[in-house]
Order: structure tokens, then sequence, then C-alpha cells
């Protein structure tokens, strides 16, 4: 169960175990003494009853498992930002830098922001600086702190950490934190996330558990709040700073302050006060403690008794001057001891809005409804009892009206919005802007007739390895971009003429030409490729004698050819006699000379045989006999 402690600040460097009250006895020499439960500065020194020395306080918080919680032990005076450094025992948490804030340097927060803490610090002179400016989940940036415990958190005993929240001025997105405290069992997990500035939070690492989580609130001042758990595991090492989920005011730079971290055992801290009943706006706050026969009862309001408020049980009413810090101190016959405190503040009275409203529209608050454009205030009755004063700043978005002059191409449809339409004429549509205010669209729309088109050939005819150029016989002057394309839909030319085109099958080309205004027109022309091609010529008899003429053996290619892979010459017995592969340059191909090893061949009947690959991709192999003869 999460309880939040308000808890009166008198110094912290003197707050540790219980409230023990030491009336001091003064000789009768004295000029008088300090009555301790009276309201009346009694000896003229300016201080009133516990804020007087003669009544002194004892308060001291147990000793926290946190290293130097109030961030006083240093070795060095923070004088710019990300100095978290300095302060001894305090480590750096995350990618996103902390700052570490003190009075020695007048260094007091965020320069960059900017962002000042509010002074005085609640203990001490030094606290520590955060931003929460993480618009979702992995983004930067979260910023966190940490340290090692002097002793490890035992598994299911008690423990409250007690700290203050520091807000800076009452600025948007700056109104609220949530807190959240992580922990881990090794100390080496810290800092977390290897440097990473988007890991988020500890969570996200996998070795940090969320202990806890609260929101808190504030404007220009410290609220101190506490957290009660008891942990699962043995924790060496709590990480302090923002909840895991993005803050949806990340542009506004959320900026807060801690101090003053005290974590013990429960049982180490003061007696609490047992319960606290109803609202202050309601003016039926009751503060009370467990009443004993033998105790008597004393109630404070910032260390000063408030006279007949003997009781175990304090009521307080919304009236001037309520706000403060409360507590009770306890008598017995052994001596006297104090309550932890309890700070009452009245809810903030005033907030603002800026809202936009479409004309002929409103906007209300509570019963009150506004449609014109201005400043307003108005009050509206909470339900706790306390009223706000809402100022509203209300923008009106008049509607709008705007006339387009649209074309579209003959024989094509003219989409937008909800019109659909192949005729020209008067329309009108509506549009929504940003916030959902009406604009009308009147459109004009005009049709752009056809032009005269393209003319092409239905159909070319041509050899397979040809290569052809395909052009127009007549297009309309009014079109005056271009661009053919392939039966694929890829584009392959952007002129009227396409040059040096090689088809490898049976295809289609389109030319689709485009008017000033976009209107296009198109052609469709058929290639049938005749594959006749797809053979070779070879002769069947040569006479390497020297003379020039038929001297050397070889295949006469066509222009479907692609390569040959194999081209052999075989004697009557199967022995080859000459070989090449492969083959892709048939320009001035020799062949065979009729030698082997560079040894004549005797005349006779030999064997051949060519494999050959052309251009569609088809294969074949040509295998016959030559006749070698030699004249002399």
């Amino acid at each position: 169960m999460l309880i939040i402690h308000y808890q009166l600040y008198i110094s912290k460097s003197v707050i540790r175990t219980l409230f023990i009250f030491i009336f001091l006895s003064c000789c009768s020499l004295c000029m008088g003494q300090e009555i301790c439960d009276n309201g009346i500065d009694d000896d003229g020194d300016g201080f009133i009853d516990l804020n007087d020395d003669d009544c002194e306080c004892t308060a001291l918080l147990p000793s926290s498992l946190i290293p130097n919680p109030s961030f006083e032990e240093r070795t060095c005076c923070p004088t710019m930002n990300a100095r978290l450094d300095c302060a001894i025992g305090w480590i750096q948490a995350s990618a996103p830098t902390t700052d570490y804030v003190h009075t020695c340097g007048n260094y007091l927060g965020n320069t960059n922001i900017p962002a000042f803490a509010p002074l005085p610090f609640p203990d001490g002179q030094g606290a520590v600086g955060f931003r929460d400016g993480q618009k979702d989940v992995g983004d930067s940036y979260k910023e966190y702190v940490g340290a090692c415990l002097a002793k490890t958190m035992e598994v299911g005993e008690s423990y409250r950490l007690d700290f203050f929240v520091g807000f800076r001025d009452d600025v948007i997105g700056n109104k609220n934190v949530d807190i959240a405290i992580f922990g881990a069992v090794d100390c080496s997990r810290l800092p977390f996330g290897n440097g990473s500035i988007s890991i988020g939070c500890p969570a996200n690492t996998g070795f940090y558990d969320e202990i806890d989580n609260q929101s808190v609130s504030g404007s220009n001042e410290w609220v101190n709040i506490s957290f009660e758990f008891t942990p699962l595991k043995p924790y060496n090492v709590i990480v302090i700073g923002p909840r895991c989920e993005g803050n949806p005011n990340y542009i506004h730079d959320p900026y807060f302050y801690l101090d003053g971290l005290t974590l013990a055992e429960s049982g180490e801290f003061g007696i609490p006060i047992d319960n606290i009943e109803g609202s202050i706006c309601n003016d039926d706050l009751v503060l009370s403690i467990i009443e004993e026969s033998d105790q008597t009862y004393q109630w404070y309001k910032d260390g000063i008794a408030l006279p007949g408020e003997t009781n175990a049980s304090l009521n307080l009413t919304n009236s001037q001057g309520v706000e403060g810090n409360y507590l009770v101190t306890i008598e017995f016959l052994d001596g006297c001891i104090s309550s932890q405190s309890y700070t009452v503040r009245v809810p903030p009275y005033y907030a603002s809005q800026e809202v936009t409203i479409c004309e002929n529209e409103e906007h209300i608050i509570g019963t009150t409804s506004f449609s014109q454009a201005g400043t307003y205030q108005t009050t509206i009755p909470a339900n706790d009892g306390c009223d706000s004063i809402i100022t509203l700043t209300l923008n009106v978005d008049p509607s709008s009206e705007t006339i387009l002059e649209e074309t579209f191409c003959e024989g094509e449809t003219f989409e937008f919005m909800d019109i659909s339409t192949q005729l020209p004429g008067s329309y009108q549509t509506l549009l929504q802007n940003s916030i959902g205010c009406d604009s009308t669209i009147f459109i004009e729309l005009s049709e752009i007739p056809m032009t005269d088109g393209i003319d092409l050939p239905d159909e070319i005819n041509l050899t397979l390895g040809d290569f052809i150029s395909v052009m127009p016989d007549a297009y309309d002057p009014l079109l005056i971009n271009f661009v053919w394309y392939n039966a694929q839909g890829d584009s392959i030319g952007g002129l009227p003429n396409l040059n040096s085109f090689r088809p490898l099958d049976n295809t289609s080309l389109t030319l689709i030409g485009t008017d000033e205004y976009g209107c296009t027109s198109e052609a469709i022309v058929s290639l049938r490729v005749d594959k006749s091609s797809i053979t070779l010529h070879v002769p069947n008899i040569f006479s390497p004698d020297g003379n020039r003429i038929n001297d050397t053996f070889s295949f006469i290619p066509t222009g479907a050819l692609q390569s040959v892979e194999v081209f052999e010459i075989y004697d009557r017995w199967g022995n080859l006699m000459f070989q090449d592969t492969p083959l892709f340059n048939f320009h001035n191909y020799e062949g065979w000379d009729g030698t082997k090893d560079g040894k004549e061949v005797t005349q006779g009947v030999y064997g051949y045989r060519i494999s050959a690959t052309f251009l569609d991709g088809s294969t074949k192999d040509f295998i016959g006999d030559l006749t070698l003869i030699r004249l002399n």
C-alpha cells in the first residue's frame, strides 16, 4: 500500500529518530523562559514555541541507506549542466544527464531550458535536477539518478523512502510528475542502458524492477513524499526518476528536482499522523493519532502552538491562513515526543485554457457556453468544495470557401473527395481542417478534348537477330511528351522514334503521348519474329592447299546465333582432330586449317559436331561429314 506523508521541514540536518522536547530550566536571574505550548514569544527573542531554541526539538530521521542523501558531500561546486560527478556517492544512472545543483557554485538548474530550482532547498544547499522529456517509450530523454546502498535491503522487510520533489515556476507541462523508484540486485548494473539515450527507463533493461510509483504536483515549491514498500529481492541499487511511460507534455521540457532522500526500515521513522480524513475544500479535514489515556496532546502549525487544540485530533476548515505544516506533541510521564508533520495546501484555484472552435459552434465550461472569440473568466464549483477560476482564451475558426478551376481529359473520370464524374460543370464539396471546421470547396470543371492521337503500323515482321526502328506514321502536334513501353510495362524510350530495338520473341510495343494538360493518347504495334534463322550453314568440303580459296573449314553464322559452345572435328575412327570452345565472336572466324598438332592431316572424310545457342535461348547441335581435299 502506498502512503503519502507531508512532513514539516525544520532542518533535516537535525532530524533523525524521534521528536524529543527538552524544556530547559532557567535560573531565577533570567529575564523569562519560553513556554513551548502557548503560541507566545515569552522571552522576546523573535522565536515562538518549537521554533525557539529554548524548546529545542531534535527530530532526526533514521540514518539513510542512500549515501549522501542531501547531496551536501561534494568534490566540486557545479557551475554548469550535467555535473552529478561532483556529488559523492551518486551516479549518473542514465545516458541522458541529470544536473547537480548547489548554491556553492550559484548553479541552480539547467541553463539550456532554462529551469531553476525553488529556494530555499529543503535540506541543505544541494539537490539534483532531472528531465522527463520522453515522447514515447524508447525515445530520449528520461533522466535518472542512482546510488549503491550502504546495506542490502532485506526481502520481506518493510522500508520507507522519504524525500522532497521540487517544482519550478508553474508553467505548462511542469505542474506534476510521475515519480518511480527502481531496484537492482547488482551494483555493476549502474549506470543502466550501456550509454544509449533511447533505452528509456531502467525497467527496459531487464535488470531493474519498478518498485513503486506515484504522481506528485506542485508549483515553485518543494513537496515532501514517501514510498512504503516491501522488497521482493535483496536490492543493492536504487534508481529514482520518471515513470517508464511517455510524457505527453515533453515539448514543454518538464524538469524537476530531488532532495533529502532518506531510505530506511519503516520502523525507524517517527510516529506518523495515524489518520487523515475529509478534505480541506469541504471544510472537514481531520488529522488524528491514536489516543491513549495516559497522554496529553498539543497541536502546532508551523511550529507554533494552536491554543486549545489539545485533543488527539484536529479539525481544519478552508479559511484564511490555514495552509501550513501541522504536527502534534505527545506528552507522557517519561517525556514528550512529536508526530511527523502534515502539510495542508489548498488546491490551486486558477487554471487557463486556450480553445479553438468552429464558427457556429460553442464551448461549454460548467453551465456556461461561449461562442465568440475573446478572453473570459468563469468559475467552476468543484466536487471537493474548492472552486476553480478558469481563464478561457477562445479562438473561433471561421467557415471558409475556396473556388478551384480543374480540368479532366475527355473519356476519363474526375475524382475529388466525394465527387466522381465524367462531365464538365460546377460542383461543390466540404472539407474539414485540422480542428474539424468545414471548408466549402467550389469546383469549376472543364473537359480537355481528345487529340488526334498516334498512328503506328499494326504489325512489323522481322527475323530473329534483326534490329529495327519503329516510328509513328503520324501523331497530333499537341502531343509534346512521348514514352515507349515494352510488353512488360518497362519504359524503353522517350522519343517518338524508337531506334535499334531487337526483339527475341513475338511481342508488342506501346507508344504513349502526353499533351500540355497531361491528357494521353496511345498506340500499339505488334512485332512478329521469324525464327527460321535458328540454324547454321556448314560446308561439306574444303581444300587447305594455301591458295587462299576454301583453305579452312568453318560454319556460316546467322544473325540469330549467340554463341557456339562446342566446335569439334573427328577422323573416321573417332579421334579428335580439332576443338575450339566457346566462341562468341564469329566475325572473320577461320575454323580448322586441316592440321593436327601442327602437322597436315591426310585428305579424306571427317566428322564435325557444332553445339550452338541462339538469341531466343534455344540450343541446337549440328553434326555432319566434311571432305578434306589436297590438290597438290
